[in-house]
């Protein structure tokens, strides 16, 4: 006697269940935006349609970094089922070497996305990978490591910042470590009224973020001649 096809069917795993619930949420939030939009989605091939729903999510994390906007706290209601898919699903990176465990605290950042793979990064921005190592050898973008593979601030795909402002800032703080300019455009300072750089620089504020720069590389030469 054959299976039912509810005994046959195979249960789908909790990283499926989750994915698909956020997949549903953001459908459902497209059509809201425009009932249209079903038929026009449905008319782009499937690849193409997966690519451009992820390049749209790593200049969303971007634009977050950039405002400072806590996105673990505000999925705070389902951070136990975050936990155990993150444990579940194969496409967890992997733990970060012993020999690099200095970086182990910023290992968040991989995970919600605010640092991008090298290949992630250019399919995002529609880059080629050359072009991308142009603009970190001429300092216009920078990189930051854990350990030898480079990862790339999701802020640099913000349409709310000029790439040629960040360049600007980059630049005026000079030969420092990759992860203290970072910490730079990311940290909230006195002197910008309690802005982060990132955040003055999507006004377009950009000389006080320069001069604040100029006196961070100071201090930094200061403390690490």
């Amino acid at each position: 006697m054959p299976r039912s096809t509810r005994a046959t069917k195979k249960k789908p795993s909790l990283n499926e269940e989750w994915v698909d619930r956020l997949i549903h949420r953001a459908v459902i939030a497209a059509i809201l935006f425009d009932p249209k939009v079903a038929e026009i989605l449905l008319e782009i091939p499937d690849a193409a349609l997966g690519r451009m729903f992820k390049n749209h999510l790593c200049q969303v994390m971007g634009t977050a970094t950039v405002y400072g906007i806590d996105l673990p706290a505000l999925r705070e209601e389902e951070e136990t089922l975050r936990k155990r898919v993150k444990r579940a699903s194969k496409g967890t990176p992997e733990p970060l070497p012993e020999a690099n465990q200095a970086n182990a605290e910023r290992y968040p950042l991989v995970l919600q996305g605010e640092v991008l793979r090298k290949l992630d990064f250019c399919k995002a921005a529609g880059i080629t990978e050359k072009k991308l190592d142009n603009y970190v050898a001429s300092n216009r973008m920078f990189s930051v490591h854990f350990g030898p593979e480079p990862y790339y601030p999701a802020f640099f795909l913000s349409p709310m910042i000029y790439r040629d402002n960040i360049a600007k800032v980059i630049r005026r703080l000079g030969a420092i470590d990759s992860w203290s300019i970072f910490d730079f455009f990311t940290t909230p300072s006195e002197s910008l009224d309690g802005a982060t750089p990132l955040q003055r620089l999507s006004a377009e504020d950009v000389k006080p973020v320069v001069k604040e720069a100029a006196s961070f590389a100071e201090q930094y030469a200061r403390l690490f001649p």
